[in-house]
């Protein structure tokens, strides 16, 4: 396969999953016309996926990594002699959140036995047993071994997972956040000697913080422990510690750093990174694109919309529960929810039961995955309950059109709503900030837009003009053609 100027790493997002980073790397590849890219996708197991849009002509080739997927590999009977007291060292000190200084050892022990590995000797032979039950006895000897064995077995295959397939041939490689991806930028950095950057969309160690602490899937280990004395290690704490490893080891590798809002470096820093690495990047937009649909708006009833992806960390069940207040008061009001719905299908689940036990059927609309810009004529007021976000695209999509946002006091959503400090001249408010798992304050900040005109009038004109002066597509894309152009010629 041809060797591609830039490798673009994703995971759960481009060009499998709609959203904000999707749209995002779809922009970039589409605007780096003179560039060739590689599409390295991560995907959970069992994924029945199919690609979005079809790739443009400088996508010159697309894999998929399957994330605990192994083939088969030689008979364990084969494990190669110390592999595992190799392996397993490294492994314990990643989940232990102890992260080695490289991984070297770790890598060119996979690429040296790289043709007879599997999940025969990764899973399955005596040697990873012993490995297991050994570090049983070692962080949680009283613990439920079942639950223990459980969380170990998944984190290590994942790891194994992500180690043993070959990476495609590329000059530069570009991860979309930390995690697993990002661990593919330790791996090129190291294997392919090859430059490394990484723009942070979110905060990948502090959403999967949130996830794994509202996981129940993940056994509590304090109420299973049979010990007298109370254990200091649970089961998700393996789980913060091994992607915090995990993120600390991409931030060495990397070359450069990037994040869209400044108050993400703080985390980055104290995860290890390097300052000097540091950059922040807003996210631009093209008004054109948006400006001519406000043409396209015709009388309609006051409609409050919700748009982004259907799962916990977005708190839909806010959104609903703030709706039903507002209704309540002002049963005019239209509301949509708009956005994918498939990726927690429980959790949605979930949040039609709470649609029909507040008798909001009628009043609260699911459209599924749809194209925002088609619904953008009809919104009066983007509402955004996120427990974890950095910048959201929809923000600035539907403020460039005039459209005021009530948003949660996460990542940029304050700063796009009120202003940087020391924006000169001050434009005044874009919407209104809440505080998080608030369905009061969300319901009372769309009731001051729906009864007050002058003030939703005044909001509309600040976030237009604040998103047109300080949020440019050209800007941002600009930046990216730069460092890659000084990557490439080998500049840096």
């Amino acid at each position: 396969m041809k060797k591609a100027d830039i490798c673009i790493i994703t995971e759960g997002s481009y060009p499998y999953y709609p959203g904000g980073v999707t749209r995002w790397v779809s922009e970039l590849i589409r605007e780096r016309k003179e560039c060739t890219f590689h599409i390295l996708s991560l995907l959970p197991p069992h994924p029945e996926l199919s690609v979005l849009p079809p790739f443009p002509p400088n996508v010159i080739g697309h894999t998929s990594f399957i994330v605990q997927a192994l083939p088969a590999g030689a008979p364990a009977s084969q494990t190669p002699p110390l592999f595992w007291q190799q392996a397993g060292e490294l492994l314990k000190q990643l989940i232990s959140g102890s992260p080695p200084l490289g991984l070297e050892p770790f890598l060119d022990l996979f690429e040296k036995c790289r043709p007879i590995l599997g999940k025969r000797i990764l899973c399955e032979s005596r040697e990873a047993w012993d490995f297991f039950l050994r570090f049983y006895h070692e962080m949680i000897p009283h613990g439920p071994f079942k639950a223990y064995f459980a969380t170990l077995f998944t984190l290590s295959r994942s790891l194994f997972s992500m180690t043993l397939p070959k990476l495609p041939e590329a000059t530069l490689y570009h991860a979309v956040c930390t995690g697993y991806a990002g661990y593919l930028l330790v791996r090129a950095k190291h294997e392919k000697k090859a430059h490394c950057i990484l723009t942070e969309h979110g905060v990948y160690t502090n959403e999967r913080r949130i996830e794994i602490s509202m996981a129940d899937w993940i056994a509590d280990l304090h109420s299973l422990d049979l010990s007298l004395e109370k254990s200091t290690t649970t089961l998700k704490q393996f789980w913060y510690k091994f992607f915090y490893s995990m993120a600390a080891l991409c931030y060495q590798s990397c070359d450069a750093i990037l994040s869209t809002f400044e108050g993400t470096q703080q985390i980055q820093k104290n995860i290890g990174a390097d300052p000097k690495k540091l950059k922040t990047v807003v996210h631009g937009i093209n008004p054109e694109q948006y400006i001519p649909l406000t043409k396209l708006r015709t009388a309609h009833p006051f409609t409050v919309a919700f748009i982004g992806r259907m799962v916990r960390i977005k708190d839909v069940m806010t959104y609903i529960r703030a709706c039903h207040i507002v209704s309540e008061k002002r049963p005019d009001v239209r509301f949509l929810a708009l956005g994918p719905t498939t990726e927690d299908p429980d959790y949605f689940k979930e949040c039609l039961q709470l649609i029909s036990m507040l008798g909001m059927k009628e009043v609260l609309q699911f459209p599924g995955e749809v194209d925002p810009r088609a619904y953008f004529p009809q919104i009066d007021l983007v509402v955004l309950t996120s427990i974890s976000e950095v910048q959201s695209l929809v923000q600035l999509e539907a403020g460039s059109m005039g459209i005021p946002a009530v948003a949660t006091n996460v990542g940029a959503a304050k700063e796009i709503i009120d202003g940087k400090e020391g924006e000169s001249p001050s434009l005044g408010p874009g919407g209104i900030v809440t505080p998080l798992v608030s369905p009061e304050a969300t319901a009372n900040a769309i009731l001051k837009f729906v009864d007050d005109r002058p003030f939703y009038q005044t909001c509309s004109a600040a976030i237009a003009q604040r998103i047109g002066a300080y949020y440019k597509l050209e800007e941002e894309q600009n930046f990216y053609r730069e460092l890659y152009q000084s990557y490439l010629k080998g500049e840096k």
